[in-house]
Formats: structure tokens, C-alpha cells, sequence
């Protein structure tokens, strides 16, 4: 499974969430992409707003975007 956390610097709501998402990331490892630096990256994604996370699996790219819809991602996996 591959997870990656789209924010930028300025995003009040991506603040918020980068506790959750950095002790997530010590677990299962999380890819940090900053918008603005990384625009090739965003554009694979088709990322239109932050935050936004991303998870690859079997089963293909599945996009949840949002501090709730993330929040709640984050907490079925870890439990």
C-alpha cells in the first residue's frame, strides 16, 4: 500500500491534519507532497485541492479529500 498526503504550506485545514498524518507515516510510511513544489506529482494525481490523501492498493488509487473524509481514513486503517 502506498499513501501520499498532498498539503501545502499555507493550508490552515493541512496543518490541522500533519500531527495525524506524521504519526501515521511512522507506522506504514507516508509520501509528503507539497503542492506547490511538487506540481508534476499533483498533476499525476489529479489533486485539485488540499489536503488531500491519496492510497494505492490491489485494488487501485483511491482519493479521499478533506480533514473529516482523512481523518476517518486514517483512523479505519490504524484500527
Amino acid at each position: 500500500m502506498n499513501t501520499t498526503f498532498f498539503y501545502t504550506n499555507e493550508c490552515g485545514k493541512c496543518a490541522e491534519l500533519k500531527p495525524l498524518v506524521n504519526e501515521f507515516n511512522k507506522h506504514l510510511g507516508v509520501k509528503m507532497v507539497n503542492t506547490y513544489e511538487d506540481e508534476l506529482i499533483t498533476e499525476a494525481y489529479d489533486v485539485m485541492w488540499v489536503p488531500t490523501l491519496v492510497i494505492e492498493d490491489k485494488n487501485g488509487k483511491h482519493k479521499f479529500e478533506g480533514v473529516d473524509e482523512i481523518k476517518q481514513v486514517l483512523r479505519k486503517i490504524v484500527s
